[in-house]
């Protein structure tokens, strides 16, 4: 049976002692898969038709307030998979929302041995990873198919870790973002509420038989932000429509006002923001190049 420990946080305990597993969806509102995910896993370990013979699983709507509204944050331009700097129980409450959700959230995941959030973008694009490169990161997210993996050791999506899986990481757990395609897109609820029961399957808390998909992933690593300056920014025809598109090095990705913006290497566009999430001073977009 599971608790409700926190608002839209429950709690299922197996039989005996096992490993610590976190699904959460709804990080941000508008990405409804991954909240449909979470509601569905719930009704299944609840009816029994999902059998938690080891171990603990916890169930979270990111924020609920989001949800609510179907947007990304309780208030535009708040985003709480930005609100988990490593040291965030040791810092003064700001009182806003995100940080106070974020603070009901943290325990959990500093006592989880893997936290999958699953996500999912605003403009088009394939399912992929994002989480750390590492042997451990792959033995969780074989479960979740996917072509491509993107890292971002160099902290350039916040300029410090900031993330659930980061957080994840910084305390000892194993933590990815799983990007289930486009946001409005409701199709692969089933699938991947599949993929998280083969992830239980095989860390041993529910009774089953797997078998992992063949792929080999393309490694990408975050290298820059686009920021948005005052003069505005304008992609070239062909680009910023969806992530992953590919560039050579010396194309000119756009304009800050009449100023080119020409990258001197080969790679791809990621996480495009619609207009409406853009704010001057703030990432309009990221570059990633592959890595292996």
């Amino acid at each position: 049976m599971m608790q409700q420990i926190k608002p839209c946080i429950w709690e299922a305990q197996g039989q005996a002692s096992g490993k610590t597993i976190t699904i959460i969806g709804g990080t941000h509102g508008n990405e409804r898969t991954g909240v449909e995910v979470v509601l569905k896993l719930k009704s299944m370990i609840e009816s029994g038709e999902l059998f938690l013979k080891t171990g603990t699983v916890y169930l979270i709507h990111g924020n609920p307030r989001a949800i609510e509204i179907s947007e990304r944050g309780s208030e535009p331009f708040l985003d709480l998979n930005r609100s988990f700097p490593i040291s965030l129980l040791m810092n003064e409450p700001t009182g806003v929302y995100e940080d106070t959700r974020a603070r009901e959230i943290a325990p959990i995941l500093q006592k989880s041995d893997i936290v999958v959030d699953l996500h999912a973008t605003n403009k088009p694009s394939e399912p992929f990873v994002a989480s750390m490169h590492s042997p451990y990161h792959e033995e969780v997210y074989q479960w979740f198919p996917c072509q491509k993996v993107l890292s971002d050791p160099g902290a350039v999506l916040a300029g410090e870790p900031v993330t659930t899986d980061e957080y994840t990481d910084a305390h000892g757990g194993i933590g990815l973002c799983y990007e289930t395609g486009q946001a409005s897109d409701l199709a692969r609820v089933d699938e991947v509420t599949q993929n998280a029961i083969n992830l239980l399957i095989d860390q041993g808390l529910v009774e089953g038989v797997v078998t992992p998909s063949i792929c080999e992933h393309e490694l990408y690593e975050l290298t820059e932000p686009i920021i948005l300056t005052q003069n505005g920014f304008t992609f070239a025809e062909g680009f910023g429509e969806r992530s992953w598109e590919l560039f050579t090095q010396g194309t000119t990705l756009g304009h800050h006002g009449p100023t080119p913006f020409v990258v001197g290497y080969d790679g791809v566009i990621v996480f495009p923001k619609v207009p409406e999430h853009r704010k001057v001073g703030k990432p309009l977009a990221y570059l990633a190049k592959r890595v292996k």
